[in-house]
């Protein structure tokens, strides 16, 4: 199936690793020009240099997100490469765990800073181009999270404000022909979610209450970018879909 998206320029925050790098090594073998951003401006030549290995077409940035200056110096260094933005991947993020009676206003203050005004900084702007040229397609990526986890007040908070960051800019942007729509995973095999003390326990817990009794690898977050970003979702926006293997709770 075509895709549609051939030639389009994608943007994909957090391309360093994780279901990132694979969101922007999927886009690249779909033919479009992906931009691997990334804090870690190594990981993100890395992501960039196996596109370019494998025929494809892109370039790497480095800068916060969080940042408002380096998100707008980063869009602008897009624009001047390419100019214009078809498509915008909301996926990078960070969790830093603690009870609440612990977590520190700094534990708070930089996971909302990454999960969730980033988000926004990047939308508003990737927003004026998109309006200009009367087409885009935004892919925020939150987490099953925001129903609740222990000791993960911040980022539940967060990717529970990412719904509705979604939602308000779907209503806002749907009369340009700018498609807004959301992503929650649910645990997904990445480098980091391995590392973490106790991962076969979170593991196990998470697929007792899924019904597709297996760990989602970052190829199945992927696939539903590509499906938002495609020519076959062009009359979705406000949608959130869930890649969980059918786990809700």
């Amino acid at each position: 199936m075509d895709l549609g998206i051939s030639n389009q320029v994608v943007v994909i925050t957090g391309a360093g690793r994780g279901i990132g790098a694979e969101a922007a090594r999927a886009f690249a073998r779909e033919g479009a020009k992906v931009v691997a951003w990334d804090r870690d401006l190594d990981k993100a030549q890395e992501t960039l240099g196996q596109i370019l290995e494998a025929g494809g077409k892109g370039i790497a940035l480095a800068g916060s997100v969080g940042v408002r200056r380096d998100v707008e110096a980063a869009v602008s260094r897009v624009l001047a490469e390419y100019g214009a933005i078809h498509v915008l991947v909301n996926n990078a993020a960070f969790g830093d765990d603690a009870p609440l009676v612990e977590m520190t206003d700094e534990q708070w203050d930089s996971v909302l800073n990454v999960c969730l005004t980033a988000p926004f900084y990047c939308a508003r702007a990737v927003a004026p181009t998109m309006i200009a040229q009367r087409y885009g397609r935004i892919i925020n990526v939150a987490s099953r999270a925001h129903l609740g986890e222990v000791n993960k007040a911040n980022y539940c908070a967060a990717k529970a404000g990412v719904l509705g960051l979604s939602r308000a800019l779907a209503n806002e942007l749907g009369v340009h022909q700018i498609t807004v729509n959301t992503i929650n995973p649910g645990i997904v095999r990445t480098e980091r979610v391995l590392a973490q003390p106790g991962y076969e326990g979170l593991n196990e817990r998470a697929q007792q209450r899924q019904l597709i009794k297996r760990a989602a690898l970052p190829s199945d977050i992927v696939n539903g970018m590509l499906y938002y970003a495609s020519v076959a979702s062009s009359f979705i926006t406000g949608d959130v879909m869930y890649i969980t293997g059918g786990r809700l709770t």
